[in-house]
């Protein structure tokens, strides 16, 4: 009798860890980005932070109570800004520009593939997440402002929409810090780099800061809420 009670117990207890190891939690998310250029010598030392927005899915895949592995597709706005730059509109040089607020929004699809390790009980407290990302060129804006005009400005013109002169797939990395504040509500903050520079030739034309050096990469801090569906309250 003892002998099948704790043959019983044993049971119970592998597959209550099968269960942990194998559950699957779907979600959403969403927030606020800050991004800019990183690397490449003057665009490095020029480039501005631009706000941008990120939203998407994602999946989680529990392999224990603590750690798991997240693969998500999300909306990223990237980009930045340039002050005082000069150059032409679409490379034509009889339209020339000269210290103007140079700024680009940048769209992708990013696949972070992360493995997030949770310290807290029943997935609940601090995270960390880390892990490496696929970028998917969707789409470019560069267009310019006066100094110091804001958005929508009336002096706002358009450089260029082709998206084609962005590296297509860039792949790059994430680190982030979070807290699960139930098993569904969670905040996060992180930061997101490439390895792949932006653009296959270098952008804009003309005087410095525009066409210095093309090995400059996007660098994005992103502000998160997410929700997981499946959780235990």
């Amino acid at each position: 009798m003892k002998k099948a009670l704790l043959s019983l117990a044993l049971f119970a207890g592998v597959a209550s860890a099968a269960h942990a190891q194998t559950g699957i939690k779907f979600g959403v998310k969403g927030g606020f980005s800050l991004s800019s250029y990183t690397g490449g010598g003057d665009i490095g030392k020029n480039a501005g932070f631009k706000p941008g927005f990120t939203a998407g899915a994602l999946v989680n895949f529990g392999m224990s109570d603590n750690a798991s592995v997240q693969i998500e597709g999300l909306f990223s706005q990237k980009g930045a800004f340039i002050d005082n730059a000069s150059g032409y509109y679409d490379n034509n040089v009889a339209t020339p520009y000269t210290n103007k607020q140079y700024r680009s929004t940048l769209s992708y699809i990013d696949v972070p593939v992360l493995f997030k390790y949770n310290t807290g009980d029943a997935g609940k407290g601090l995270f960390f997440e880390v892990g490496p990302q696929a970028s998917f060129a969707v789409g470019l804006r560069e267009f310019t402002r006066d100094q110091g005009a804001g958005a929508g400005s009336t002096n706002e013109r358009n450089l260029s929409t082709n998206r084609d002169r962005l590296v297509p797939v860039g792949i790059g990395y994430v680190g982030g810090i979070g807290y699960q504040i139930t098993s569904g509500l969670g905040l996060g903050v992180r930061y997101t780099g490439d390895f792949s520079n932006v653009y296959k030739d270098g952008f804009g034309s003309g005087n410095a800061p525009l066409r210095s050096d093309n090995n400059f990469h996007n660098g994005v801090f992103q502000f998160q809420v997410h929700y997981l569906f499946g959780g235990k309250g």
